[in-house]
Formats: C-alpha cells, structure tokens, sequence
C-alpha cells in the first residue's frame, strides 16, 4: 500500500507541475498545449486572470488580452465563457466583426445561459444593434427574473420608444410584462407605462393586484381621472355600475375586496373583526360585518375607499343593521377630500343597540377644487366611562351618486 500510495503521490506531482508549465513557461507555445491538453493537464485559469488584467488595462494591453483568451479557446473551443471572454476583447479593441462572430459561438454553446445571454446582448447594444440585442434580453427574461433591473434598466437607456420593447423585449408571458410595468412605475415614467399597461391588459396578463398598483401610480402622478378611468374599464363587466351612476365600486360587498384605492381597504385592529358576511345582506348576497368583541374604546376606519368626482351635488346612501351594539358610539360614515381636508370632512349618522337593516342617507355638495373623496365607515371613541364597544354591525349596498334634480335646483 505504502509503494501504491508513492506512485500515485508522485503521479499527482507530475500532472501538477505540467499544469503550471503549461500555464507558465510553455504558455505561448501552440504545439506544447495541444500535447498537454491531449492528456487533460493544461489549465487556463491563469491565462483567464491575467487576460482580465489586461482587459482592464486597455489601450496598449488588450492585443495581450486577446491573445491570451485566444489561447483558452484554442484549448476548449466548447467553453462559452471563454468566447466571450474573447469577444469582450475584440470589441474593446474595435474589431466588431471578430467579435461578433465570437459571440455567436457563445448563443451557439450556450443557449440557456443567462449571464452569458446578457453578455452577447450588451454587445449588440452597444454597437446599435437594438434589435438583435432585444429578441436575446427577451430569451433572458424568460429564463429567470434575476436580470430583469439590468435588461430594463437597459430598455429604459436605449430603447427609442416603449413600443420597440413591447414588440420585441418581452417573451410571451405574463411575469415579464408586469415585471416591466411595475419597474416603469416606480422609476416614474407616466406614459411609457400608460403604453406598457394597455399592451400587458390587451394580452390578458392584468391582474387585480396589478391594476390596483397601476391606478395607485396613476393618482401619486396626478391623474385621478385617468386612474378611475383604468380602473372601471379593467374590470369590464365586473364594473356594475361603477363610473355610471355610482362613484363607488363594490358597494354591496359581493367581490372579494382587492388592494387597490377604488376597491375596499379593510380594517385589521385588535378588538374587532371586519369581514365580508353570506349569512344576512340587503341586497345581493353579501355584506360587510363589524364584529366588535367589547375589549376596546375603538376609534378607528372599518372600511375605506377613494371615489374619483366633479364638484357638484352628490347623494349618498347605505344600509346598515346592528345587534346588541354598546356604547354612544356606534357606526358612523364620513366623506373626506383626499387631497385636503379642509375642503370638505363631514360626518354622518349614528347606529347603536338593535335596529334592523336601516337606510342612511345623506347630501354631499362638492367644491369646485375637490377631485378625489374618500368614503370611510368610522367609529369614533367614547368619552364615557362604560366605553368598550361590543356587539355586531352589517353594512351594506353603499352608493355615492351625483343628485341631478339637486344640481338643477
């Protein structure tokens, strides 16, 4: 074992000292590597590094960097890294069409490679050629979602108009698309995603969620008419009569509520549970319950939504029923300018004890300078001493209309 164990030790010695040779002293001879990389003993992991040094340096050092990435391909003319490590240098040095044709061997070898996607794509982009680069970044985006700042950050740079992305940047699907919308978004580009919103909802991939953020961005960039607008036609025949005769959607509770600002916001506080209810409703099937279990002095938003309107007279009106409701305080409404409340903040009715499915309505008259409202069912805390609120309230079939005949009078 002991004359085993120093043949293979002395075998090992030799292939590593061949190794360093091959990187060292026999590295610029041709015949030698095609000797030693026959037996598996060259390595090119030196070569690689000092060619990246060389690449770095630039100027009078790349011809040195193409030299020594040549001689990696040379010796595994299958590794893709190494052609475009080759072709990295050729472009550095201003010889596109040797580089070119490197990175094609490297869509050839490795097709599914997504860093290496990447590489062949900025090589495109960066000589111009935005519609070879594009059908690559969009192959990119398809095999996973860790590029997609760089490819669109990229898009945003080059790209001469949102359509040219749309038509060939993104694959056929829908986590692209929405991936892309929402980077629009948050990077403040109004009409590009304007544009990139109407092409992902033509093409089915809108969803909830995602036209909630949308309409969320079209209100924090001051277009709350356009937002309303995205909104209703979203929704299609789900709409009801929302942007008709009623300024709220989902007013009788029906639809799971959605984040979305002309959708329900619902509250989560401890002390109450405020969920939809299919065992009693006014209309249709459901309605929202408030299920307060006596341990809190709430003040608190049950439900809340923005209404987008024109100044004028509005009517407003709700059912609401309760059971065993303690306290002075009860279930109250309140109608708000979002943007200012100072404009317009009123509070209205009163339910509390025991009362059957009754209906509240009020007049709201809207100033000229109000353009978003929020509809807020409130309960406000009690100043007695016996104020822990307890028992169970529904609301339902809620309506914020414009009053013509009170326009007129």
């Amino acid at each position: 074992m002991r004359i085993l164990a120093l043949i293979f030790g002395s075998i090992l010695a030799c292939y590593g000292s061949a190794g360093i040779l091959s990187d060292t002293i026999w590295h610029n001879s041709e015949p030698a590597d095609r000797v030693l990389c026959r037996v598996q003993l060259c390595t090119n992991s030196l070569l690689v590094a000092s060619g990246r040094q060389f690449l770095d340096l630039g100027g009078d050092d790349t011809p040195k960097a193409i030299a020594a990435f040549r001689t990696v391909v040379i010796r595994e003319p299958q590794d893709a890294y190494a052609w475009a490590d080759l072709g990295e240098a050729y472009f550095e040095a201003g010889q596109k069409e040797n580089a070119r044709y490197c990175y094609r061997r490297v869509l050839a070898l490795a097709p599914h490679a997504a860093p290496l996607l990447l590489r062949v794509a900025n090589f495109h982009f960066g000589i111009g050629e935005n519609q070879e680069a594009l059908p690559i970044t969009a192959k990119i985006l398809s095999l996973v979602p860790d590029y997609d700042g760089v490819v669109f950050s990229e898009y945003v740079r080059l790209a001469e108009h949102v359509d040219e992305v749309l038509s060939c940047g993104l694959p056929p699907s829908g986590r692209a698309a929405k991936s892309w919308l929402r980077f629009l978004m948050n990077a403040g580009h109004l009409d590009d995603a304007r544009r990139s919103w109407q092409w992902t909802a033509e093409r089915g991939y809108a969803e909830d969620v995602l036209a909630g953020e949308y309409t969320d961005f079209l209100l924090r960039q001051g277009n709350p008419e356009g937002a309303a607008s995205a909104w209703s036609k979203y929704l299609g025949r789900r709409a009801g009569d929302y942007g008709k005769s009623n300024c709220l959607f989902n007013g009788s509770f029906e639809s799971e509520p959605v984040p979305a600002p002309f959708d329900w916001n619902l509250a989560r506080t401890e002390g109450v549970e405020v969920a939809r209810d299919f065992s009693t409703s006014c209309s249709g099937r459901c309605s929202l319950r408030l299920s307060f279990d006596g341990t809190q002095n709430l003040a608190f938003t049950a439900a809340s939504q923005l209404a987008v309107v024109q100044p004028g007279r509005y009517h407003f009106r709700a059912y609401v029923r309760t059971e065993n409701l303690t306290t002075d305080q009860g279930i109250r409404f309140r109608v708000s300018d979002a943007e200012a409340p100072g404009r317009l903040d009123v509070t209205f009715g009163q339910f509390t004890g025991n009362n059957p499915w009754t209906g509240l309505e009020h007049d709201i008259v809207v100033p000229p300078a109000t353009r978003i409202l929020r509809v807020q069912v409130i309960r406000e805390a009690s100043t007695k001493f016996d104020n822990k609120i307890g028992g169970t309230a529904w609301i339902d079939d809620l309506r914020f209309e414009p009053n013509p005949h009170l326009n007129s009078s």
